[in-house]
């Protein structure tokens, strides 16, 4: 801040000022450049790889109840091995939605997110976008991600007391087509999703999550988008009952306590379907559909100012975010929506954050146990497959199927250029380790750019 450059215009829209910026006595309007130019190297296959991305961020405000926001992205990449695989196999780029070739091995996708909102008076917040939303207070979520591709959707927030209850209509897209005419509509489906959320004192707040996810088409007809979800104030499980309808509901828990200013606790619990007798058995039952989220945060830790450490352990039974029709399954765009390796899964994060200035330094070790199903065979990872093609009604336990370790190393050091639109230069290195029965692959990745960090993405799979 102390340099004469950084007080001329240049210096300035470089370090500290949006690129463009128009500002009245109550309106805002601010445009900044969105973009990412990396490249590295992939040593297990001995092969390059790069992400070019331009884009633009439009946001601002008008009066002091309206603002709105909306970026557009274009993408050229050249991925890493293993996710070049897996987008082969999708034709989606994990979170970012479906690619086209460009030549031989570079994918080409675009896609843009917007919203507006409206802050009717201190107690009712309406909104509406084509975006992500997040539930919970850690790394992952079992309840609601960003993991998959944004969607449109309806957001009405209730603030009242120590009270905040969220209502959220989405519509949401399975990569079928209605029939086998290439420009014939993905089919569609709906999800209703409430959450109350509650201060318990000054130390802790506990939230209730219901979900409903029902598909809008079929192959053999459409059913249109179902009022009786529409309701706000509503448990949505008697709904579904009372309508006679197959559709897919889940239940869930947040909750978080501060033991101190320093150090958060934090859990989620996601209830698909479960019978408490047959939990009590022990025997395994497929549909005791069930998952745990355990974690914990800590600032300034040892006393030292601005270190930050994160632990976090996920446990999602088999089967669990399945439905009889695939098309019910708690998903969108070919991506689970709560956590990206589906079920049947545990896993331990840890996450060690330190910055300095605007330099920042972060590690990310994570270790996870999946039982993958093959591809005639469903153990309950696959959230897109049919319950009914269930391979066993007991015995069933997390790992089961394709047993599969994968072992995740990443540091990243970055320094935040501009912090408006999150400019920063960085360098990454990270290790992955893929193991099963049958073989067993490890690689360091290695790469350096520079890119504006607007939104979270999952590759650690």
């Amino acid at each position: 801040p102390n340099k004469k450059f950084n007080h001329t215009f240049t210096g300035r829209k470089i370090f500290s000022e949006h690129l463009l910026q128009v500002e009245g006595r109550d309106y805002r309007i601010y445009l900044d450049p969105v973009f990412e130019f990396a490249a590295g190297l992939d040593q297990g296959s001995d092969s390059s790889f790069n992400y070019n991305t331009r884009g633009v961020w439009v946001n601002g405000s008008v009066g002091k109840r309206f603002g709105y926001n909306a970026t557009f992205y274009e993408n050229l990449s050249l991925f890493p091995t293993y996710l070049d695989s897996a987008v082969r196999d999708t034709r989606v780029v994990p979170g970012q939605g479906r690619v086209k070739r460009f030549g031989s091995s570079n994918f080409d996708y675009a896609f843009a997110t917007g919203s507006i909102n409206y802050q009717l008076n201190r107690h009712f917040t309406f909104e509406f976008g084509q975006d992500k939303n997040f539930i919970g207070d850690g790394y992952r979520s079992l309840l609601l991600s960003d993991n998959a591709f944004h969607y449109p959707y309806v957001k009405i927030i209730t603030d009242i007391w120590k009270i905040r209850y969220m209502n959220l209509f989405t519509e949401m897209r399975d990569l079928t087509r209605i029939d086998n005419n290439d420009e014939a509509p993905f089919l569609r489906k709906y999800t209703s999703i409430h959450y109350l959320d509650v201060n318990i004192g000054k130390h802790a707040s506990v939230g209730i999550f219901e979900a409903v996810v029902w598909h809008a088409d079929s192959l053999t007809g459409a059913r249109g988008f179902d009022l009786g979800y529409m309701n706000p104030f509503v448990f949505l499980r008697p709904v579904e009952f009372s309508i006679g309808s197959p559709d897919n509901v889940l239940l869930g828990l947040n909750a978080k306590i501060s033991l101190n200013s320093k150090n958060l606790l934090y859990g989620q619990l996601m209830l698909d379907e479960f019978l408490l007798a047959n939990v009590k058995s022990g025997k395994g039952w497929w549909a005791n559909k069930q998952g745990i989220q355990a974690g914990f945060k800590s600032f300034d830790v040892f006393g030292v100012k601005n270190l930050y450490l994160q632990g976090e352990i996920n446990y999602v039974r088999p089967y669990t975010y399945q439905h009889r029709e695939g098309l019910g399954s708690y998903s969108h765009h070919r991506a689970p929506l709560a956590h990206p390796l589906g079920a049947n899964f545990i896993e331990a994060v840890g996450i060690v954050r330190y910055n300095y200035k605007r330099w920042h330094a972060d590690l990310r070790l994570s270790y996870a146990e999946v039982g993958y199903d093959t591809s005639d065979s469903n153990w309950g990872q696959n959230v897109f497959l049919s319950y009914n093609t269930r391979e066993q009604d007991f015995d069933n336990k997390v790992g089961q199927g394709l047993n599969t370790k994968i072992m995740w190393a990443e540091v990243n050091i970055n320094y935040l250029i501009n912090p408006n639109y999150r400019m920063n230069g960085f360098i990454n290195v990270g290790m992955r380790r893929f193991e099963q029965p049958s073989k067993t692959t490890s690689t360091v990745l290695v790469q350096a750019g520079i890119r504006t960090n607007l939104f979270n993405r999952y590759y650690d799979f």
